[in-house]
């Protein structure tokens, strides 16, 4: 699924602090996915969230999940590390 190409964030100052203390991801990162090959999938769990698959500008392999606002704009909700089989996944998928 590529149906959007987020360019603008909403930012929410708890998930932006959780997102920082649980798992070390910064808001910069987060933006940096989209600045490099990403995949876009639907969350299984809410219709209007995303799933994003993406590298940081440092390399770091991160899973996201975001509210889908428009085509350009996003809502980071929780961003983490990839799971291995995520990472094999995006890779599989990217190519690399």
């Amino acid at each position: 699924m590529r149906s959007a190409s987020y360019t603008e964030f909403e930012w929410d100052e708890y998930n932006s602090e959780k997102n920082l203390r649980k798992h070390s991801v910064s808001d910069a990162e987060i933006e940096q996915v989209f600045g490099n090959p990403y995949l876009i999938m639907q969350h299984k769990k809410y219709r209007d969230r995303r799933i994003v698959l993406g590298v940081s500008n440092g390399g770091r392999y991160l899973f996201l999940s975001v509210q889908h606002l428009s085509r350009t704009c996003c809502r980071p909700i929780h961003a983490r590390d990839m799971e291995p089989e995520e990472r094999r996944h995006y890779v599989r998928m990217i190519g690399g």
